[in-house]
């Protein structure tokens, strides 16, 4: 059940994007953005699915408390008491009235439809924060916090995913990049700074929490926001100076690459999501991670806390790293596929990653 429930997540988390990113390009003008074809179907289709993939947690709950109470009274208790069901309610009803928009809408109006699904969309967001561990702990923080994350993330990975898949050319492109590059950043300070408010609500010690699943994922999605800084960059800069010097050159396969690293990050997020958060006693032996064991089989108790050290391992793969970035930014002047490019990235956050847990050490 909890692969199910992590690949809900993440084709949740999907969904949102494709509808943000698609309702925010339909409200820019045609001369301000590559010519891109939106879908009516695929917007029905992730508005559809949209409360199937995001009842799938609240199923979870239910199947958990089932054999002591009964089916039907599982379902009745969860969706009238829970706070994750009671979420749901709200998301069941603002999908439906989002699906009846799509439904209805004209290709005449496409700006007050793009208008209200945004509005729609942005609403849906916010029960799922609703739902989320972060309101649970802090009904507060934790929920504006979440709110903020996903909105930007969502909204930042729409507009490139339906930009780098949808399009049908790249005219416009530097009039594009523009206003995007603007909504990128935002996007990026939004995300940076909402992150710090999750990290605070969820997690008491950042680096201590690396000695269980959850802080492994957090550690993971981290350092793929290096990959994806460098893609931004390349994107909103170096992209630009490349077109007002060769309208010949050809900026989405790039795009595709962001849009990866991000759909990853997405995907990172989906399944450490679904772990508990680091909060109170939580670290015992049962609880510290595989991957962190695989570093440390040594003793490890609710008394253990992360050091640093510097050695030789350490040293090797902060040279493989320094290599790697070098060969990912070889990959943009060489124009590899985008296949190359990502894997480049990959190997730069797995080489990182190696030398962080080379250096720790358990004390």
């Amino acid at each position: 059940m909890d692969i199910v429930v992590m690949v809900s997540q993440v084709l949740l988390y999907v969904c949102f994007s494709v509808l943000l990113g698609s309702f925010l390009l339909l409200l820019v003008p045609s001369n301000n953005r590559p010519e891109v074809i939106i879908r009516k179907r695929m917007l029905f289709i992730s508005a559809i699915t949209l409360p199937i993939f995001a009842f799938i947690p609240v199923l979870d709950i239910i199947v958990l408390i089932a054999p002591r109470l009964g089916l039907f009274e599982s379902i009745k208790i969860v969706l009238t008491t829970y706070s994750v069901g009671n979420a749901w309610n709200f998301t069941l009803f603002g999908s439906a009235i989002l699906v009846f928009l799509i439904v209805i809408a004209r290709s005449n109006e496409k700006r007050i439809f793009a208008f209200l699904g945004m509005i729609l969309t942005v609403g849906l967001i916010l029960t799922i924060a609703w739902s989320s561990h972060a309101g649970s702990i802090n009904p507060t923080t934790g929920i504006i916090s979440h709110f903020v994350h996903l909105t930007a993330v969502s909204l930042w990975v729409g507009i490139l995913f339906v930009v780098g898949w949808c399009t049908i050319n790249y005219n416009n492109w530097i009039e594009f990049l523009s206003w995007f590059s603007q909504v990128a950043f935002g996007c990026l300070v939004a995300t940076g700074l909402s992150g710090l408010l999750l990290t605070d609500v969820l997690v008491e010690g950042y680096t201590d929490a690396w000695m269980v699943s959850y802080g492994q994922g957090l550690l993971i999605k981290h350092l793929f926001l290096l990959p994806l800084v460098f893609y931004a960059f390349i994107n909103g800069f170096i992209v630009k100076y490349k077109l007002s010097n060769d309208a010949t050159f050809n900026p989405i396969p790039w795009v595709r690459v962001e849009s990866l690293i991000l759909f990853v990050i997405f995907m990172i997020t989906a399944v450490f999501s679904q772990q508990s958060p680091p909060h109170g006693n939580y670290l015992t032996s049962d609880a510290v991670s595989p991957i962190f064991r695989l570093f440390h089989n040594g003793m490890i108790d609710s008394s253990s806390t992360i050091g640093f050290v510097i050695n030789l391992d350490t040293v090797i793969f902060f040279i493989l790293s320094i290599l790697l970035m070098g060969l990912m930014a070889l990959s943009f002047y060489k124009k590899a596929s985008i296949i190359v490019s990502f894997l480049f990235s990959c190997l730069v956050v797995t080489s990182i990653y190696f030398m962080v847990m080379m250096a720790t050490v358990v004390q």
